[in-house]
Order: structure tokens, then C-alpha cells, then sequence
């Protein structure tokens, strides 16, 4: 980007929840992103995060969980700003990057591609640890405006938005609350104001929409009112609240310029950008861009696709098309499993090197009622399991090394990264580099995480209830720890002229001897 006024930040606001106010931000990104945008999508709901949710497959959770975000952004300056001598000059500035705040989202993780230039980056609401909530109760957002510069340090983060991405798009907070406020009217070049047709939705969204129609300020905010969860089911019903929508939003929205709409312009717009309500993404955060096949006229990808060439001013107006078979495995990465009522079957292939993962594992799963198979790769070819097993391989540097570790993956992949064994499970155990095959499949990362995330991240990813730990029988010690007590000196004290011989075989060992280099210390 060459100048701060070249990118456009756009609000997603909804005066009540449960609009699919953050599913229409999420589509509306991908859409962009793949028509070769460069775009940032921003959870700035503090109270209640959830945009990373509908990015779920494409992004690393573990990037995702080190990474700061709005919060810890506004947080560090109000730190900078509180602490230290006296500044001058436009240091609030350093402060105000977003790009180093973000994360990236990676679809070719399964096969996807955006066009050239194409990329979308997620800002989160922060970073997701135990101080979080503490954080945003207790952030003094008067003392931030009034004594810390907060509203110049805000122009500041929103210029620096504009200048690195084409399209920023701000998940707001819902209601009237001064985070709701920074989102429809500091930040925001246009605000989408959606709604659903009961009528306190309505009266809500409509004042918010006059409120910032009507205030005085520097730069002029276009307001896009747009209908969501229109059910037509009761046809009767839903043409009354269309009209009454028009009622409420009478004038808006305006035209490019700022002018008045004639009638056939508001009928169009009207009818482009109602969103209709479709059952099936009740249930789960996905994307419609995965979900639906592209040049359906009434699925919910076609009407993010109209809304998207609204807010793009016919710039941005389909989704670029997408191969089925890539459009259905990235569903299947969306799908949630039924949880398992019975005991399962899981064979858990491992390399020597690692039994004691694989033991602690075998524990861990026997706990939680299914019954475990360990099977050592250095005893050659496993056959394929049956389609109810579940298959976890333990991947790791001598995983890789191993003479049978490649026949061992191929026998639960089927030598083609699309066929492979519907409940494979890869488990990362160490700082192995794997090849883009293996990533293909999602491992779930174990190293250097503490025992008890480990417990969740191997019982989410076999969709097991997670267990209590207290109660537990004794299990293998946990591979990432430290036993209780190591290194322990021998119980009786060598005599002295086993000592001496000791230095004397010492002094004639090579300089790489393990035991010697254990006889030289002090």
C-alpha cells in the first residue's frame, strides 16, 4: 500500500446478538481474499470472541494461542503511555502495527488457493490465556480516552490498517458500550448494520444507523443496513418486516457521494443484500464458501457474494471457482464428529525411540474407555486398519528415520494425501520437519506443551469427553517432564583406589566418552 487512505476499514455491528453478523464478516473476507485482496479480518467483540472459529481449519492453533491481539495492542500502549519519561513527538506510532499482531491463514493446508496478491490475515481479540477476561474487565477505557490520548492512538492503529491491507473488516461488539462505539465510529470507513426483523433488532439497529448518519465528524461513515436470518417460511410475516425495515431506515443507504437513492436504486439494493436464513449453519461455524456450490441463486454463498459486491462497489462481485473435491475435503474439516458412545478401537504406531509417548498415550486413552493397540514400526508393514479404527502415528525424527516409518504412513494413507484413513490421527512428539504430505493431514502438535494440554488436544482430536484428572490410576510418567529425582549420586562412596582407577581408564577413553566426561566433574 502507498498512502493510509488507499485501504477501507468496514464494520460488521449488530445491536443484538445472534444475527450471523460475524459468519456474513467471515464469508465476506474469504471472498475478497480469493479475488487476489489483501484483507484483515478483526475480532474486536472483546467480551465474547469468536471470529477464529469460522477460520478454524486454515489457522495454527498454536500460532493463534502465542499470538497478541486488539486488547494486548491497546494495552501496551497504555503501559508506554503510563510508564517512563516524558515523550514528544509522534511515538504512539511504534506502538500502533497491526501486521506483526496478526496471523496469517494458510488454506493450502487443504488445497485451496487464493488469487494473486490474494491473502487473509485474523487479528484476534487477544491473546487467549487465563488473564484475559481480568484484562478486558478491568481496562479503564475513560482514563484511555481522556488521559492517555487513547482517540489519537486509535487514528493512529486505523491509518496504519488502511496503509497495509486493501480491506480491514472489524467484528464489533454488539449493544452500546464504548468498544461498540470505537468499532461504528472511530474506526470504520462504511458500517454494516445488520439486523434481524423482530423489532427490538430493528429499533436497535436503526438509532445506532441514524447516530452515526447524523454526527458530526471529519470523515462521513456509509451506512449499509442489511436484513439477516430471513426465514420464509411465514411469507406474511417477513413482508411485513421488509417493509418496516425500509420504514425504519428511511433515506438509507446513501449513494457512493453521499447523495439520496431514487426508488428503483433502494429497491435493488434492498433486495441484493437480504441474507436469508438457511438451518443447516445453525449448528456449526462454517464457511459458506465451502459449504455451498458456487452459482446457486438462493444459497447463502450467493448472498454474501451480492453483499460482498455492495461493499466492494462492484469491485469484488463471485467467489473464484472452486474444485469440488478441494471444496469438499474443506468441509469435511469443518464437520463435527458424533461423539463416541461406545469404546473405541485405536492402533497407536510409534517408533522405539518414542515408547514412552506412546505408553503415556495407551494410558491416557485406556482411561477414557477405548481399547489401544501399540504397534513399533521397526517390526515392518502394518495393514490398512478397518474404517472404525482409529489410527494414531506418532511423528517424530526417528519416525522419519525409521527403515518401515514411510511403508507404516502409506498403509493409513493410502499413498494418496486425498485417501487417506477417515480417522488418521498424526501426533507430532518432537521437532520434526515433515513434508508438506504429512502436513496436509493436520497433526496435532504435543511438543513442549504441558501434561494437561496434551490430555485435551489428544482427547479433542479423537473426540473423546474430556476426562478429571483426579481419580486417575497411575499412569506412565508423562514424556515431557522431569522425574522427581534423576541423576542421583551412586549410595556407596568408591574406595580410593577405585577411584584412582577410575581416573586412569578415564584419561585413556576417547575426549567424546560419555562416562568419562561424568568421572571429570568436580
Amino acid at each position: 500500500m502507498t498512502a493510509a487512505q488507499d485501504g477501507r476499514i468496514i464494520t460488521f455491528y449488530s445491536y443484538k446478538g445472534g444475527t450471523g453478523r460475524t459468519m456474513a464478516l467471515a464469508n465476506t473476507a474469504w471472498i475478497l481474499a480469493a479475488n487476489g485482496k489483501r484483507v484483515l479480518a478483526v475480532d474486536w467483540d472483546l467480551e465474547a470472541p469468536g471470529l477464529d472459529r469460522f477460520f478454524r481449519p486454515f489457522l495454527d492453533p498454536h500460532a493463534l494461542a502465542a499470538t497478541s491481539g486488539i486488547i494486548d495492542i491497546i494495552n501496551e500502549y497504555a503501559w508506554a503511555a503510563t510508564s517512563g519519561s516524558q515523550r514528544s513527538g509522534a511515538w504512539h506510532q511504534e506502538y500502533a502495527h497491526v501486521e506483526q499482531h496478526a496471523v496469517s491463514l494458510t488454506p493450502e493446508r487443504h488445497g485451496l488457493r487464493f488469487a494473486k496478491g490474494g491473502s487473509l490475515d485474523f487479528l484476534s481479540a487477544g491473546r487467549q490465556d487465563r488473564s484475559y477476561s481480568a484484562t478486558v474487565s478491568s481496562f479503564e477505557w475513560d482514563n484511555f480516552y481522556e488521559r492517555l490520548g487513547g482517540g489519537l492512538f486509535l487514528d493512529a492503529l486505523r491509518d496504519d490498517m488502511k496503509a497495509s491491507y486493501e480491506y480491514v473488516l472489524i467484528d464489533s461488539r454488539t449493544g452500546l458500550s464504548d468498544n461498540a462505539d470505537i468499532c461504528t465510529i472511530q474506526m470504520p470507513d462504511m458500517l454494516v448494520d445488520c439486523f434481524t426483523l423482530s423489532d427490538q433488532s430493528l429499533d436497535g439497529a436503526a438509532a445506532v444507523a441514524r447516530s452515526v448518519e447524523d454526527g458530526y465528524r471529519k470523515r462521513k461513515i456509509r451506512v449499509l443496513p442489511v436484513p439477516m436470518r430471513i426465514d420464509e417460511g411465514e411469507k406474511e410475516k417477513v413482508d411485513a418486516g421488509r417493509a418496516l425495515a425500509r420504514l425504519k431506515f428511511d433515506g438509507l443507504p446513501k449513494g457512493l457521494g453521499g447523495e439520496d437513492l431514487s426508488p428503483e436504486e433502494l429497491s435493488q439494493y434492498w433486495g441484493a443484500v437480504e441474507i436469508p436464513y438457511r438451518p443447516y449453519y445453525a449448528y456449526e461455524e462454517t464457511l459458506a464458501t465451502v459449504g455451498d456450490e458456487s452459482g446457486i441463486a438462493n444459497s447463502l454463498l450467493s448472498a454474501f457474494e451480492r453483499l460482498t459486491n455492495v461493499i466492494s462497489d462492484g469491485e469484488v462481485a463471485s467467489l473464484p471457482p472452486v474444485p469440488e473435491p478441494v471444496r469438499l475435503r474443506c468441509l469435511d474439516a469443518f464437520t463435527r464428529r458424533r461423539p463416541l458412545t461406545t469404546a473405541a478401537d485405536v492402533v497407536v504406531a510409534y517408533a522405539a525411540e518414542n515408547r514412552m509417548w506412546a505408553d503415556w498415550i495407551e494410558a491416557v486413552l485406556k482411561h477414557s474407555g477405548c481399547n489401544v493397540t501399540l504397534y513399533d514400526v521397526s517390526a515392518g508393514p502394518v495393514e490398512r486398519p478397518d474404517a472404525a479404527t482409529r489410527a494414531l502415528v506418532l511423528l517424530s525424527n526417528a519416525f522419519q528415520k525409521s527403515r518401515y516409518g514411510e511403508d507404516v504412513w502409506r498403509a493409513f494413507t493410502g499413498g494418496d494425501p486425498d485417501g487417506a484413513h477417515p480417522a488418521l490421527v498424526p501426533l507430532r512428539v518432537d521437532e520434526v520437519r515433515l513434508p508438506d504430505s504429512y502436513l496436509a493431514h493436520e497433526p496435532v502438535d504435543l511438543h513442549r506443551l504441558e501434561e494437561a494440554q496434551c490430555v485435551a488436544g489428544l482427547l479433542s482430536a479423537l473426540e473423546l469427553p474430556a476426562q478429571p484428572t483426579d481419580g486417575a490410576p497411575a499412569a506412565p510418567r508423562f514424556p515431557g517432564s522431569t522425574p522427581a529425582t534423576w541423576n542421583a549420586p551412586s549410595a556407596t562412596r568408591p574406595s580410593p583406589a577405585a577411584t584412582s582407577s577410575s581416573r586412569r581408564s578415564a584419561s585413556s577413553c576417547a575426549p567424546a566418552c560419555p562416562s568419562c566426561f561424568r568421572s571429570r566433574r568436580p
